[in-house]
């Protein structure tokens, strides 16, 4: 049975799930068998390490597959962003950084964003950069939340709160039932 959130109906999905673009788990076979189930693969370019990246891009099978990066780490190689945003046009993911400085590269490309947070506060300033999804991460995603708080707390907060017209949100590590899942559009799954 399908379920219909705002996510899916933004990107068209069958399945409110996400692809956690985490290297080198989310390579170019888990990707691309993700988004031939229905959810959204996206392509890990994590610490932006081109040699791996291009070898994996060029094994992706589907045009519907996104990638993510680690934000900080794409000032290593500032190009490697513009080549993933032409090469993978369904979605990009900005994680464990301020998504500002890239954010309007993303969207000058017609890519939607997908930016991942720790707290109400990086949940709205995504917004208002032009994040098209918000991945509310806390520390039930295997410690990489930068605050001592539960994803739940976000997305509840956030229900109560400004919700823009474009905003979607998902869960990282904390997606406990349908509620659940409804309650922020989606899950964020990785290894």
């Amino acid at each position: 049975m399908a379920i219909r959130t705002r996510l899916t109906e933004f990107f068209g999905l069958q399945h409110p799930i996400v692809l956690a673009p985490m290297t080198p788990a989310a390579g170019a076979d888990l990707a691309s068998a993700v988004s031939e189930a229905g959810g959204l693969g996206l392509l890990g370019g994590g610490y932006a390490e081109r040699a791996w990246f291009m070898a994996e891009a060029a094994r992706v099978t589907r045009p519907d597959v996104g990638c993510g990066f680690i934000t900080w780490a794409l000032a290593r190689d500032p190009d490697l962003y513009d080549e993933a945003l032409a090469r993978f046009p369904r979605a990009m993911m900005l994680s464990f950084a301020d998504p500002a400085p890239l954010a309007r590269r993303a969207r000058d490309a017609g890519v939607p964003l997908i930016c991942q947070v720790h707290t109400l506060d990086q949940a709205l300033h995504a917004v208002d950069v032009g994040a098209n999804v918000v991945v509310a991460q806390g520390t039930e995603a295997g410690g990489h939340g930068q605050v001592a708080r539960s994803d739940h707390a976000v997305c509840a907060r956030r229900r109560r709160r400004r919700q823009p017209p474009g905003a979607r949100r998902l869960s990282v590590g904390g997606g406990r039932d349908r509620r659940w899942t409804w309650s922020c559009g989606g899950v964020d799954i990785g290894r």
